[in-house]
């Protein structure tokens, strides 16, 4: 955020469940909607800059945003529902009040390295982390997004992958590329995560403000 804010007036949120807001569940309906209400509140938004899962809410949120341009960071999306019974196993985990477990489990199915998750659950966020374990059901929810949804977009889309990324990633971004139609750019990054300032060269060149091709 600190770096796009040198060329833009930036406003973010914490997602409903998470950060400063009351733990608890959320639904792709409210996901949807507090998106859409924040820019209200701002009044406008020149482009939605959505990672992972935000970008899949984003993506969700198209048919409301069609004077905002789309920028999605390595989106979570998948064109059905999983049948793996991971959402079960998480409610069941969530409902028992074993959040840590949940969190866990959905770092395994979703192919998260090993290393990382032991970086995050050692880390100082880990408490907020868990704290949001509810709201990991509508993470799957939300990643669904089927040709119905597709056909609904009506404003500009950009793809933006990290090549830091493996092909289970990169891959699931291609995927979307191609059924949106949408151009797709590999920036310098890591693991499901790109430099802030490649990020915000992309971003610039996407909106106008800069002549990178």
């Amino acid at each position: 955020m600190d770096v796009l804010t040198r060329d833009f007036e930036v406003v973010t949120y914490d997602r409903r469940g998470r950060g400063r807001n009351a733990p608890g569940a959320s639904s792709v309906d409210h996901e949807v909607g507090d998106l859409a209400a924040v820019i209200d509140h701002v009044g406008c938004a020149a482009a939605v800059v959505g990672f992972s899962s935000g970008a899949a809410v984003a993506l969700r949120a198209a048919p409301r945003l069609q004077h905002s341009t789309l920028i999605l960071l390595e989106p979570a999306t998948d064109e059905t529902r999983d049948d793996t019974g991971l959402r079960e196993r998480l409610t069941a985990a969530i409902d028992a009040g074993d959040d840590e477990s949940a969190v866990r489990m959905f770092y395994e199915a979703t192919g998260v390295p090993d290393d990382i998750v032991q970086q995050i659950v050692t880390s100082e966020s880990w408490p907020a982390v868990v704290r949001g374990a509810a709201t990991l059901p509508t993470e799957i929810d939300v990643a669904v997004v089927d040709d119905t949804m597709i056909s609904q977009v009506r404003a500009p889309v950009h793809l933006i992958v990290s090549d830091g990324s493996p092909d289970e990633i990169t891959g699931m971004s291609a995927r979307l590329a191609e059924r949106l139609g949408a151009p797709s750019w590999s920036e310098p990054g890591g693991w499901h995560g790109v430099e802030p300032d490649a990020l915000r060269s992309r971003v610039l060149a996407i909106l106008g403000g800069s002549t990178r091709p």
